[in-house]
Order: structure tokens, then sequence, then C-alpha cells
């Protein structure tokens, strides 16, 4: 397991700014986020990230491109600039967004959809080997363990995978693990955060309480425990940081490779 940050933790920042940080915290590399740092079909901008990037010693584990399949008003996405910036960043991973509603929200015709433009840009991508990977998050179609497992199912397509973190939005520790053991031979990166949840605020954003994430040793260590698939290398993504504080993000960081020395 590799080590590394999603840049949208830090959108308010540079590239080099970023570059600078993952350095400093002794990370293995950055999941480069597509809508600040590296925007969909910036080539020149994505070339230039990689090569910053490369010359720091660092990796682009992946794109996160933040391509939604499809908007909440229906409007459908175009996949081939992600996959052109993808390329751009030489890398084998996209995370992408399976639309705007949850599973108790969406039809059947918007799941249709959805399973249809997701098998395309996994096939698109696969010509190139790069994989294309879900997000596990609420208020889309992978919200639940149950709404993945079907919306893979109904992809069927070998090229299409999934990230994860915790469910905090949603059921007991239980039900976390059940859903990270069903789907790791699918699981290519982990989020890795540490969140307190109200699910009595009006919103999900609002009922986030981003916490150092030494306070979830406990849930953590029994995630990493469990073996993920071993045909890639997987990392470990530090997405948010309580504050939005580079001074946290980089004691995150040092938990984070503690935790995996145990490992």
């Amino acid at each position: 397991m590799k080590t590394g940050i999603c840049s949208i933790m830090f959108r308010g920042l540079s590239v080099a700014e970023v570059i600078a940080l993952v350095k400093q915290a002794g990370l293995d590399g950055i999941e480069w986020g597509g809508d600040v740092h590296v925007p969909h079909g910036k080539l020149d901008v994505a070339r230039e990230t990689l090569a910053r990037t490369r010359d720091a010693g660092l990796e682009v584990s992946s794109y996160g491109s933040y391509y939604k399949i499809m908007e909440a008003d229906g409007t459908l996405q175009d996949f081939q600039p992600v996959l052109e910036s993808a390329q751009a960043l030489k890398t084998n991973v996209i995370r992408i967004i399976p639309g705007s509603k949850g599973p108790d929200e969406a039809d059947g015709a918007y799941w249709n959809i959805v399973i249809e433009q997701s098998r395309r840009a996994a096939e698109l991508a696969a010509a190139h080997q790069i994989r294309v990977a879900f997000e596990f998050h609420p208020k889309t179609l992978t919200e639940t363990n149950e709404s993945t497992l079907k919306l893979l199912a109904e992809i069927n397509h070998p090229n299409m995978y999934m990230y994860w973190q915790p469910a905090y939005w949603g059921p007991v520790m239980d039900y976390r693990l059940a859903g990270l053991n069903v789907l790791r031979d699918r699981i290519i990166n982990l989020h890795v955060c540490h969140w307190n949840y109200n699910q009595n605020c009006a919103s999900f954003y609002d009922g986030i309480d981003r916490r150092p994430l030494a306070e979830g040793r406990h849930d953590w260590l029994q995630y990493l425990s469990i073996k993920l698939s071993d045909d890639s290398p997987h990392f470990a993504l530090l997405e948010f940081a309580s504050g939005d504080s580079p001074e946290q993000f980089l004691k995150d960081a040092e938990t984070l490779k503690s935790w995996l020395r145990a490992f």
C-alpha cells in the first residue's frame, strides 16, 4: 500500500505548493483533481503537472476527475477530455462519479443511462490501459453497499473498479467492514480521513465534522487489515484534513505512515 493525497484537499493551493507539502510529508504520490489543478482537456496543464510531480520524486497515483456521468438535471458530460487529461498525466486510474442521485431517488431510466455511460467510459479507457473507478459516495448510485454491487453487476465490465471510504453518513462499523470485504477485489484505492457525522443536519455537508486522523485509529486499523487484490499497487490517499490545515495534514500523514508500517 502506497501513500498519497487527493489534491482537492487543498484546492486553494497551487500545483507547486501541493507538491511541496506532499514532499515534506514523505508520501508517495498525488491524485490530481480535475476541478481545479488539472481541468479536463487542459493537456498542457496536465503535462506540466506530471513533469513537476516526477521532478519532485513523486508519482501521479490517479486522476480524480470529478467527471459525473449525469448531472441532476439529466445533462451528460463528455468523457473524452477526461480520458485525454489522464493520458497526459500518464496515470492508469481515473476516478469518476456515478451521477447525482442516490439509489432511492433514481428511477429505472436514470439507472440505465448511468450504466450505459459508465460501460462506455470503461471501454474507452481500457483501450489505453487506464482503469475507471467509481467513488463510494453519498447522493450517487454508489451510496450503499447494495447499490454499489448492483451497479457494478449491471455494468458488467472488467475495467470498472471502485475506490472505498468509510460510510460515515450511514450504518455502523459492521456494515462498513462488510462492504469493504465484499468489494475488495474491485477496489483500487482508499480515501483516508476520519469524521464525526451528525445525521440530523439539513444537508450532508452540514453534518460533517472533520477530525484528526489519529482519532480514527481503532477503525482504520480494521479497514487496513483487509487485504485488497494483488493485481495492482494500491494507494491510501488522504482526502481531507481537519480545518483544511496544512499542519494537520502533515500530522495525518505521519499517522497514516505509522499505521501502514504495522502491516
